[in-house]
């Protein structure tokens, strides 16, 4: 009897043991669980906290080596930008859209360029690097925009913008890279551009924003077709000579890290003489550059003067060699001077005006619309 009424105790007993012991393991079981949830948790967080990281380097051929890449909305990123090039470099960030609005705002930074890093002033200007002098680096922090899109990135030092860009894609797939229109054609059809020939190639018409002779900082160079070129200086608002034959040769500018002139290699015809750009009215205002759009490849470049619109594009022509100026001054009250300079080592001729030592002279409504052509007389 009493070893019978020991084992009801102990049965008794252990049953209470047992349901604690399984108890105690499902709490530490779920406990477990939970602190796993909780680390998991924690990683995930980690993890979206660590920055996109990436070197982009710039290369010989005004080229970036990575032309584009992409990142999600409102996230980290660690750009390191490597100029392994023997030109000064750098690299800006703007919105979508707005890439050649900001490498022509450079452009007319002018003598402002170097302290400025020539990166303008514009809202739509996001992130960007310092200029980064030859065998330098530079590591750009930033968080992407929340708002998806295509963020274009290009180097604004002067002349290179053209050719040298490429494109963060934030939240929005890329497409293929024989389909992207916003990468350059090199990067488009794979070319590695060698640094001793010209980046452009041989394709006009043609631009090139570039340090030249007998020009402010702020000349653009432009190659027409059947060889024919020119000089048009965006700080001072004219056309400062035209040539035939070769384009130029940048490589002074290159190797000096913006320092050096450009080497025109054709033959020059004509260049003012006068300096100034064009007058309306009795102001003696200085013009402002305000860009360009292209027309059939040309730029054709609009200005600012005394308050008044003008629009100049420059054209080859086709009976000989030499340039047509074409002109629109469409809401214009006042009358006009153009400067023209020499017109007797040319064939000169103009639309509307009269031509008095050398300055054209113009009513309002003449100036709404007319052309100056000037040729070269064999």
């Amino acid at each position: 009897m009493k070893r019978n009424r020991h084992r009801r105790e102990l049965g008794y007993i252990s049953l209470p043991l047992i349901g604690i012991l399984v108890l105690k393991y499902t709490f530490i079981q779920r406990m477990c669980v939970a602190l796993g949830l909780l680390c998991f948790a924690g990683s995930s967080a980690l993890g979206q906290a660590t920055p996109l990281r990436l070197t982009i380097n710039a290369k010989a051929g005004l080229q970036y080596d990575v032309v584009r890449f992409e990142a999600k909305p409102a996230s980290k990123v660690e750009l390191k930008l490597v100029n392994n090039d023997d030109m000064a470099h750098n690299l800006v960030l703007t919105k979508p859209g707005q890439r050649e609005a900001v490498a022509n705002a450079a452009l007319a930074l002018g003598t402002e360029g170097d302290a400025k890093n020539w990166v303008p002033d514009l809202d739509s200007v996001l992130f960007s690097t310092p200029v980064l002098k030859p065998d330098s680096s530079h590591v750009l922090r930033f968080i992407t925009p929340k708002s998806p899109g295509v963020y274009p990135y290009v180097c604004t030092f002067p002349g290179h913008g053209l050719l040298m860009y490429g494109a963060m894609y934030v939240g929005v797939p890329m497409p293929p890279l024989e389909k992207d229109g916003n990468v350059a054609e090199a990067a488009r059809q794979g070319k590695t551009e060698a640094r001793q020939f010209h980046a452009w190639g041989e394709k006009r018409p043609l631009m090139y924003r570039i340090f030249m002779p007998e020009a402010s900082p702020a000349s653009i160079a432009v190659a027409l077709k059947h060889g024919q070129n020119y000089c048009w200086d965006a700080g001072q608002c004219r056309l400062r000579y035209a040539w035939y034959g070769g384009f130029v040769d940048p490589w002074p500018v290159w190797r000096g890290n913006g320092h050096g002139l450009a080497k025109v290699l054709g033959t020059k015809y004509w260049e003012s003489d006068m300096p100034g750009s064009i007058k309306i009215g009795d102001s003696e205002a200085e013009p402002k550059f305000l860009g360009y759009r292209k027309v059939d490849g040309q730029p054709e470049f609009h200005y600012r003067v005394t308050g008044v619109d003008v629009y100049e594009l420059i054209t080859p022509l086709h009976s000989v060699i030499g340039i047509q100026r074409s002109f629109r001054i469409p809401n214009n009250t006042k009358p006009v001077v153009l400067p023209v300079g020499p017109t007797g080592r040319v064939a000169f001729e103009h639309s509307a005006g009269k031509l008095i030592d050398g300055m054209l002279a113009l009513t309002a409504a003449e100036a709404a619309s007319f052309t100056v052509s000037i040729g070269l007389i064999k």
